[in-house]
């Protein structure tokens, strides 16, 4: 299972500075009664408490009044970790207020705590569409603070929605204006959502430099102590990917002391690191106690997908310790609340334990619907992943094609200026008889010259139609490089799967069943399917290249075709050897065969060579 962060929890202490001004007074009786919360806070508070407290609010006629008092026991709610819907409804109430009011730089505030609560609780799609509000407002109110912080916002809610690429945009410009600004808080925020970015595109190293410059920059604030615990907390998670378990032995203990009794989600993580430290170091039944707290903990505070990632940690540890009825109970349980919440990454990441948790309870049928509802989830990302990155390419070859139709036509405009007043000029010389002969002399001249501009001109045009051509070329070969890519990928995957069954097949003593799952899962057809995916696109690209190659040198095989379309496409040894389905020192021994069919000397370059077909 991945560790999931606990970072995104970050912004609402910096969203609290913001919001709550200080010293401010207007009902005794609220003062009193969130003076009396703040001292004793427990999560179990009664909730009626609070709906009293909600009409109470309501009954205020002054909106920024209202709205301040809103936002003031919201925090007071979210800050100890509680983000449900006592909280939503009362940061809903308070945008209404600030937006009756009609002040944009009170209601971006609230629009940024809606916005929280949203990241936190979900749906995806509402988290987008108040990020885009919000930075819709600051940009009305016009307060440079507020821009950045709507722009982290949106680099958060993209995290969400798998678009990083799109999310880091947004973080490094929020992270320039944040610098801008001098805000330390602000760069330490936008550094530990940068990480969540890096994070999910497996760069740990730099991940774990943003996560670390956050800590730091919290650690030397006294007012950001807690801040600077779960950047911490974060800062583990990192080094548990990285395996650096003496780093995570000496941070995660300080993060522990900073945020107990202070913080229950915070704390929730805390245990949830513990316990995938002693699992990676095989101790699992202190690991199990401490994914327990985390679950206990998290009771109050119902973290859905966190939930998930504890009981998927659960079932692998249950199947470790050979007790497959309680691990089948808990991934089924991740299983399900994945299926609930219809987050696409939880359910990719507990699906293998519900496969092997399945076929450890004989339950075989589950297990291989598990594997191929795996199987149709990765393929799926890995399909729309591939099609954003080419509707990006097409996006910017049609934005570089209008650009040049753009200079093309102002060429063209140029030269008809220059045909006109060539026509000007012949005109005034035809009324000047006594200029004729100068006259005629300078038309001649000037012909002379406009026909070589024309000729620049069409030349210029020819040079841009090739440009285009060639631009349209790589297109096409970036496709079918991504093709090679996503094939490599896949195979790679199918092989793994192939390697598990085999283990399977040799360990359990169930050879029928693994064998009947081979054969439903087709894993050498699903090859085969890919290359001859391949090929179709390979030959559109290079009609001749096939048939040039068996023109020259006969004998080839099936195989010296495939692996020459390879080198010409310049494809790494270790992409070749996973789309082949052989092994790296293989491929060197296809190559050198290769050569020898093509009568290549030990100077000739195999790769020119086939260049040039």
């Amino acid at each position: 299972m991945p560790i999931r962060k606990i970072s995104f929890l970050l912004a609402v202490f910096v969203l609290t500075v913001l919001v709550i001004p200080k010293g401010f007074s207007q009902d005794t009786k609220l003062d009193s009664l969130y003076a009396a919360l703040s001292k004793d806070f427990s999560p179990a508070q009664d909730s009626l408490l609070y709906q009293k407290l909600i009409l109470d609010i309501d009954a205020l006629t002054s909106d920024t009044i209202a709205g301040r008092y809103f936002q003031k026991f919201a925090h007071l709610r979210d800050g100890n970790g509680l983000w449900d819907t006592i909280t939503k409804t009362m940061l809903l109430k308070a945008y209404e207020r600030y937006d009756a009011f009609g002040d944009p730089c009170k209601t971006v505030i609230a629009q940024f705590s809606l916005t929280r609560v949203t990241l936190f609780q979900g749906p995806l799609e509402e988290t987008l569409s108040r990020a885009k509000k919000g930075l819709e407002l600051a940009k009305t109110c016009g307060e440079l603070k507020h821009i950045a912080h709507a722009q982290s916002y949106l680099g958060a809610a993209y995290i969400n929605l798998g678009r990083y690429k799109t999310a880091l945009e947004y973080l490094i410009t929020s992270e320039k204006n944040y610098e801008q600004l001098q805000d330390e808080s602000g760069i330490a925020m936008v550094n530990l959502d940068k990480a969540i970015v890096y994070d999910e595109l497996n760069d740990d190293v730099k991940a774990g430099e943003c996560t670390k410059k956050a800590a730091m920059i919290y650690k030397a604030q006294p007012d950001k102590q807690l801040n600077y615990g779960i950047a911490l907390i974060d800062l583990t998670t990192t080094y548990l990917k990285l395996k650096q378990y003496d780093s995570i032995k000496k941070y995660l203990p300080i993060a522990h002391k900073i945020v107990e009794g202070k913080h229950q989600m915070a704390m929730s993580y805390v245990y949830q690191n513990y316990g995938t430290l002693y699992f990676d170091l095989g101790n699992y039944d202190t690991a199990i106690d401490y994914y327990n707290k985390a679950i206990a903990l998290n009771k109050s505070i119902d973290n859905t997908s966190l939930n998930v990632t504890l009981y998927g940690f659960l079932s692998e540890i249950y199947i470790k310790k050979q007790q497959p009825d309680t691990a089948y109970e808990y991934a089924l349980k991740a299983d399900s609340i994945a299926q609930a919440m219809d987050n696409t990454s939880l359910k990719l990441a507990n699906l293998p334990n519900l496969a092997e948790a399945s076929y450890a309870k004989k339950l075989y049928t589950e297990s291989h619907e598990a594997l191929k509802t795996y199987i149709h989830l990765y393929d799926s990302i890995k399909g729309v992943e591939r099609v954003k990155e080419i509707s990006a390419l097409e996006e910017a070859y049609e934005a570089e094609k209008r650009e040049n139709v753009i200079q093309l036509q102002q060429q063209e405009n140029a030269l008809l200026q220059e045909k006109n007043r060539a026509s000007n000029n012949r005109n005034w010389a035809f009324g000047i008889l006594a200029l004729l002969i100068a006259l005629v002399a300078y038309l001649l001249i000037h012909r002379f010259r406009l026909k070589n501009q024309q000729q620049r001109v069409q030349m210029k045009i020819r040079e841009l139609e090739n440009a285009n051509l060639n631009k349209e070329i790589n297109y096409k070969n970036r496709e079918l490089t991504s093709k090679v890519l996503q094939i490599a990928q896949k195979n790679e995957l199918l092989e793994e799967l192939k390697s598990n069954l085999d283990t399977l097949k040799r360990t359990t003593g169930h050879s029928r069943e693994v064998n009947q799952l081979y054969n439903k899962l087709q894993i050498e057809k699903q090859i085969d399917e890919n290359w001859d995916s391949f090929l179709q696109q390979f030959t559109e690209i290079n009609p001749k290249f096939y048939e040039e190659l068996d023109q020259r040198h006969e004998g080839l095989t099936k195989n010296d075709f495939r692996l020459a379309a390879l080198v010409k496409m310049n494809v790494n040894s270790k992409d070749i050897a996973s789309i082949l389905n052989i092994s790296p020192e293989g491929v060197k021994k296809a190559r050198y065969r290769l050569r020898k069919k093509l009568h290549l000397n030990s100077d000739d370059n195999l790769e020119q060579y086939l260049m040039m077909l």
